[in-house]
């Protein structure tokens, strides 16, 4: 059955993009799709480079993993798109796992919408080949232990600290944050990305290994000037 422009008045436009978690299971209450721990890469990051650099690098980009750490809206055009930018991915060593913003402060349903665009999208990705070392991005506490069932135990994760651990109270909310993921999940390396602020990940070292990248401006900066860097 067809309507006067040709169209088929059956099909149902997929505008939630159910296509991303096709063949997921999912947490209980809120549905989030659990990443597979085939999906998860065992290599360290080499390098890593925010996408809105690595999308127009012209180089090789088989060794750099991309992250998300970075505004919403350089990224955003993947959200609505994602199928457009496989190609691109699979070009790449990797996926540092989405980042849309989880805040604290937002409405409790806007936090839950974007940790499950964060999971859906790098679910999506791992059942298209390209390795994932899934990103810890939450709100509220009440919402991190579903979140965490999202996430395979004994993998690499990654965290960002842009902004985040500025000051004391904040500092005490990634401690009891990271002590919570690290009991849960037992990861076997933390990818610790962004501007470090005193030593609030030292004392998990005894635990896990934690791997520092600095920001790529930083980075960028020495190689222009003929320097190296540590570990990215």
């Amino acid at each position: 059955m067809s309507n006067s422009y040709g169209e088929s008045l059956e099909k149902v436009s997929d505008s939630f993009h159910a296509f991303e978690v096709e063949g997921a299971t999912f947490t209980k209450e809120e549905e989030y799709p659990i990443l597979e721990s085939n999906m998860i890469s065992k290599d360290i990051p080499e390098r890593i480079m925010p996408f809105n650099k690595a999308l127009h690098y012209q180089g090789d980009l088989s060794k750099v993993f991309v992250a998300t750490y970075a505004p919403d809206e350089s990224f955003e055009r993947v959200r609505r798109n994602p199928q457009l930018y496989v190609d691109f991915f699979k070009r790449t060593a990797g996926i540092i796992g989405f980042d849309f913003s989880v805040h604290s402060d937002m409405p409790i349903i806007k936090q839950k919408s974007q940790m499950y665009d964060n999971l859906s999208l790098s679910y999506y990705y791992g059942k298209q080949g390209v390795p994932i070392i899934p990103n810890l991005r939450c709100g509220v506490d009440e919402l991190l232990p579903e979140f965490l069932e999202a996430i395979p135990k004994h993998s690499l994760i990654a965290v960002g600290t842009h902004g985040f651990i500025q000051k004391i109270p904040a500092k005490a909310e990634w401690y009891c944050f990271l002590e919570e993921v690290i009991n849960k999940l037992e990861p076997s390396g933390i990818i610790v990305y962004g501007n470090l602020s005193g030593k609030i990940f030292y004392e998990f070292e005894d635990k896990c290994k934690i791997y520092y990248y600095e920001p790529w401006i930083k980075t960028d900066r020495r190689r222009r000037q003929g320097g190296d860097s540590h570990g990215n």
